[in-house]
């Protein structure tokens, strides 16, 4: 039952657990036990990605490359994706040479100084738990 999923998943989410933020996440965006609701689904994926969960940053990437619940912005999406790839996430190592091709070089170059910016602000990024 998704519905008992979702609230069990929420309590774990609400205490920090960063699979469990990915997990309800993901309920958001599949509309499972909830309805589907993009900006609540980046919401939990956001928590869950801070906290070096690469299949949340790898979704996010996703998100933002497509502009699901947010604004299309290849350059976060871009900047989502190498941290989860760095993390060793296997998706985002394809989705990055996918969004890169719809990329100027200035917009490269802009989500390369994204990603050390996000990494000097959260080195956490880069600690997949």
């Amino acid at each position: 039952d998704f519905k008992e999923a979702v609230k069990w998943y929420q309590k774990a989410a609400d205490q920090g657990l960063a699979a469990a933020q990915y997990n309800l996440g993901a309920m958001y965006e599949n509309g499972q036990g909830v309805e589907q609701d993009f900006k609540e689904a980046v919401k939990w994926y956001q928590k869950a990605a801070d906290q070096g969960l690469a299949v949340a940053q790898n979704n996010l990437g996703f998100i933002y490359a497509n502009g699901k619940g947010v604004e299309q912005n290849f350059v976060t999406g871009y900047a989502w994706w190498n941290i989860a790839a760095t993390n060793g996430q296997q998706n985002a190592k394809k989705g990055l040479p996918q969004v890169a091709k719809a990329m100027t070089p200035a917009q490269i170059a802009e989500a390369e100084e994204l990603i050390k910016e996000m990494i000097s602000k959260n080195p956490r990024l880069l600690k997949e738990q």
